[in-house]
């Protein structure tokens, strides 16, 4: 491996290249959905014939999920210029980042697996896309301040950082560190559940019964949220459900219309499907109105900007 000393500037962190990727965690870190001995087989192989046939092979169960960059489609509600510069945080595979660089000049990406960071790095050069990956702490981010336009940190339920702390403090952690990147005026797009939302009571208690509860993995209701954000110094908020989930956010709904989200209710003609759709769309109305919604949406995209 080729190894060259880095320091961070800023916060003075002491880093390497590793195989050409920034890395300023231990090399050894490692967790995901997949086994490290199969994403080392990935990134060999990836190498050698592309990212695209390491996949197929390797992982042929997660391909469909890797190549979707419908993931990235909430960013089209950006109001940024082509030339602009975009920070996405715990991307994983990369997907997010790709799509972004087909939007935007200057992608980085920060995972603080180096193995998931290689990939991404790998993926970039076989698409020919503007996207650079760092391996990186999220909470010590080792990059100037002040350089990016905007933040992504989307389709998870809270920072997944060894670094110790509750979780509202890790998330208020994390956004302070976000914001020490962000020009004035960016923001960070967030993409996740509400403890409150009218489907997060099943799905927590399916997730729990699923696997051990993760102190830092816990979300939030949409009053802590803006709590949160007001806590890390962010202004203005603009929040939108995502009707499909945080990880397919194609449709966007605005929380703070609700004409539109009334609109979108009779757009959908639940009264055509059945008596439960009906009573279904008439409590989706009826949530709207009364402001139900606003605080029950259970996937929510935030764009919050740095004040």
């Amino acid at each position: 491996m080729l190894r060259q000393e880095l320091l961070c500037s800023s916060c003075g962190v002491v880093g390497r290249y590793i195989d050409g990727i920034p890395c300023f965690t231990g090399p050894e870190n490692y967790r995901g959905e997949i086994s490290p001995e199969r994403m080392r087989e990935i990134n060999r192989l990836a190498c050698q014939r592309g990212w695209q046939a390491a996949i197929d092979q390797v992982a042929p169960a997660e391909a469909a999920h890797i190549r979707n960059e419908r993931r990235a489609d909430f960013r089209h509600v950006f109001d940024l210029p082509p030339d602009s510069a975009v920070l996405d945080l715990a991307d994983r595979w990369g997907t997010i980042a790709m799509a972004l660089g087909r939007s935007f000049s200057r992608v980085t990406v920060v995972e603080d697996v180096l193995e998931r960071a290689r990939f991404i790095g790998l993926r970039a050069r076989d698409m020919g896309a503007p996207v650079e990956a760092v391996c990186a702490d999220f909470l010590r981010l080792p990059l100037a301040p002040e350089q990016f336009d905007a933040a992504v940190l989307n389709g998870i339920d809270g920072p997944e950082s060894p670094a110790p702390g509750d979780p509202p403090e890790v998330l208020l952690r994390l956004l302070h560190s976000i914001r020490e990147t962000l020009k004035p005026r960016g923001f960070v797009c967030l993409g996740i559940h509400n403890r409150l939302g009218w489907r997060g009571l099943e799905s927590s208690l399916a997730r729990r019964a699923a696997r051990p509860a993760h102190p830092r993995a816990r979300s939030h209701s949409l009053s802590e949220y803006h709590q949160i954000f007001r806590a890390a110094g962010y202004g203005r908020v603009r929040a939108f459900h995502a009707w499909n989930g945080s990880d397919d956010p194609g449709i966007l709904l605005p929380l703070e219309n609700t004409r539109a989200l009334v609109h979108f209710v009779d757009s959908r003609d639940f009264c055509a499907r059945g008596w439960r759709s009906r009573i279904y769309g008439s409590a989706l109305r009826a949530a709207a109105r009364w402001g139900l919604w606003t605080r029950c949406a259970p996937a929510v995209i935030f764009l919050v900007e740095k004040a």
